[in-house]
């Protein structure tokens, strides 16, 4: 038989009042519409909750279990000094949904069948007493007796007949445990008592026949009083944007914590916190323990107490957003790190992301993480571009964002390319051959100018000449072995694949008959082997006569030896006329000239260029493209 219980439905009783109307509802239906997260602990939240509403000083919490693995043993009292079930708190308790004004919502003791089948609850004030069973059926009938001998208040609630099949946590049990949790949940309403000198003391007892050491479980007390909670300072917030006249007052504690302590964040209802995660664990040092706890006529809850509840004209994004920002203030001004820390975090986010300044979280409260702040910020830009990209047509707002993107972009390629410039610089003697090409022009791919945006991030003979960027074909160790046996030398040792590790770069297709220049690329291992060094110079001109007269409508060859130049190699170069360039490193040049089977001549820019060359020139040039995109940015975003 499902178990039922009096209901009386509110109709807009914040603004009208009760209307009441008597029904009946099924107690699991009603559980896991209101206490769709429940747990053990809320048996005592909800316990201790209508103690103190009873205005209670004293309340004893007795926990009884035989073992741990035993809940059906499971006994839970709890007894206090409060008014009692006089008519009007009996009246509440047995009509479901009957609220005592519009914080107290009238359905905790839900949660008490949740967990148990039956509470037995004694009842001692003003010499009556009240005893019945709430369990399923009960329907209200609990008459008051007299009692002749005066007796202090005092009213028991006696929990039996555990209905889960196991305990979920050894913390649910544990004393010590207990206190945190309680003290965290009914701090507003405790501390309201410490600021009025009301004392107050609530005991809290386990006491178990089957102890486990490794858990650290065992029968065990403790206490609460005024003196375990926090000295708490109030600060008031007062914001046009939330309401023109309702402020918020933001109660903080800040302290170190050698043991990590657990943080607490959360809103004052009814006396009670609901925890809410106004910012992430990781935005507290490890070293402090916080909590910060809001209060304002602006903040409800819903019928469980368990989520905030706001004013439809209150957008919580706003309102977190403010409280954030407060919070943040007071966090930097008590912890000097979490200022030092978050600008580090900034300046390296302005180094390596200058082209997503103006997307991070500007309302940070304590240590930034710089994971999430990055990841939220590249979701934003994200957003930004898809929506650029869907408008058929750009109003000047629109095209206002368009440019700030199309700058992104470009500086999100020009990030790229530092990185590839510092791969460089990081190769050593030990790379291959096949190393370094590789980051010139990846191999075994080709590119084309029809996909330029897409392939552009894995072209790289921008590190040659920024000319580069433009031609159109990139065949790196494509299997094109027309080409390849076209430029192979005579006697020719090859790599593994049986060509010549050679790069070609074309500005067009070399298989159409229109005039294209073309650019060949031949590496050879840094090394101090001369005859190594030299048989790359000398291949060029022959190798440069074969391609053309394989492909004669080449316009121009661009021709690149990039080898290790010693000094004797450097004077060497001289000697055979070969002009240096300006460079950060060694470059040397020379026009050769190829005749074509026609007899025409194919002009062929000849270079010698050492790696170290490459790397320099590139970054050097790449720098000022950053700086000038950095500096830019952060202009656009100060703005």
């Amino acid at each position: 038989m499902a178990t039922t219980i009096a209901l009386i439905e509110p109709t807009d009783y914040n603004v009208r009042g009760l209307e009441e109307l008597t029904m009946e509802i099924e107690i699991p239906n009603a559980i896991k519409l209101f206490f769709s997260n429940s747990s053990l602990p809320l048996v005592y939240f909800e316990a201790l909750a209508n103690s103190l509403d009873a205005g209670a000083t004293k309340v004893s919490i007795d926990i009884d279990i035989q073992a741990f693995d035993q809940p059906e043993t499971l006994k839970i009292t709890v007894s206090d000094n409060g008014d009692g079930f006089n008519e009007d708190n009996f009246d509440r308790f047995k009509t479901l949904l009957k609220p005592r004004d519009g914080l107290h919502k009238g359905i905790g003791r839900l949660v008490f069948l949740n967990y148990f089948k039956s509470v037995e609850i004694t009842s001692n004030w003003n010499n009556k007493l009240r005893q019945f069973v709430f369990k399923e059926g009960f329907r209200g009938d609990a008459p008051v007796q007299e009692v002749q001998s005066e007796q202090a208040n005092n009213t028991t609630l006696v929990f039996t007949n555990f209905t889960k099949s196991r305990v979920y946590a050894y913390d649910d049990l544990k004393p010590a445990s207990l206190k945190s949790k309680i003290i965290e949940q009914f701090l507003p309403k405790l501390y309201s008592y410490k600021r009025t000198d009301k004392p107050f003391k609530i005991s809290i007892n386990l006491v178990t026949r089957d102890s486990n050491d490794k858990m650290d479980f065992g029968s065990d007390e403790t206490t609460i009083t005024p003196s375990d909670l926090p000295k708490l300072t109030v600060v008031t917030i007062q914001d046009q944007q939330l309401d023109a006249f309702a402020s918020i007052n933001m109660l903080y504690h800040i302290q170190p914590d050698t043991i990590k302590g657990r943080s607490l964040i959360g809103f004052n209802i009814d006396g009670r916190t609901i925890a809410v995660d106004l910012v992430p664990p990781s935005a507290i040092p490890t070293d402090h323990r916080c909590l910060f706890l809001f209060e304002s006529e602006l903040f409800q809850a819903d019928s469980a107490l368990q989520k905030l509840v706001l004013p439809d004209e209150i957008q919580p994004a706003i309102l977190y957003s403010i409280l954030r920002r407060e919070m943040g203030t007071i966090l930097a001004a008590k912890i000097p790190q979490i200022t030092e820390k978050n600008k580090r975090t900034k300046d390296q986010f302005e180094a390596q992301f200058p082209h997503l300044l103006g997307y991070f979280d500007d309302d940070i409260a304590g240590l930034i993480d710089a994971n999430e702040s990055l990841t939220n910020a590249q979701q934003r830009f994200f957003k930004d571009q898809k929506q650029i990209l869907q408008c058929e047509t750009l109003n000047d707002q629109d095209y206002e964002k368009s440019l700030e993107l199309s700058s992104c972009v470009l500086m999100e390629y020009i990030l790229y390319r530092h990185k590839i410039i510092n791969r460089m610089k990081s190769t050593t003697p030990d790379n291959t051959e096949a190393d370094l090409h590789n980051l010139i022009v990846p191999r075994f791919q080709k590119f084309s100018g029809d996909s330029v945006c897409s392939d552009i991030y894995q072209n790289n003979t921008w590190l040659l000449d920024e000319k580069f960027m433009v031609f159109r074909t990139i065949l790196s160790e494509q299997r094109m072995d027309t080409i390849i046996n076209a430029i192979r030398l005579d006697d020719e040792k090859v790599v593994e694949s049986g060509r010549p590790d050679i790069a070609r770069i074309f500005s067009a297709d070399p298989d159409n008959a229109m005039p294209v220049d073309v650019v060949i690329v031949e590496i050879k291992k840094k090394t101090e082997e001369e005859k190594e060094n030299q048989n790359a110079i000398n291949q060029l001109a022959d190798r440069a006569t074969k391609l053309i007269t394989y492909c004669p409508h080449i316009q121009r060859m661009w021709y690149y030896a990039v080898i290790h130049i010693s000094n004797a190699k450097k004077v060497r170069l001289q000697q055979m006329n070969w002009t240096p360039l300006f460079s950060k490193g060694e470059v040397y040049y020379q026009e050769l000239k190829t005749a074509r089977p026609d007899a025409t001549i194919a002009p062929t820019p000849t270079f010698v260029v050492s790696f170290d060359s490459i790397v320099a020139d590139a970054e050097c040039r790449n720098n000022i493209f950053m700086e000038i995109m950095r500096n830019g940015m952060k202009k656009f975003t100060e703005a």
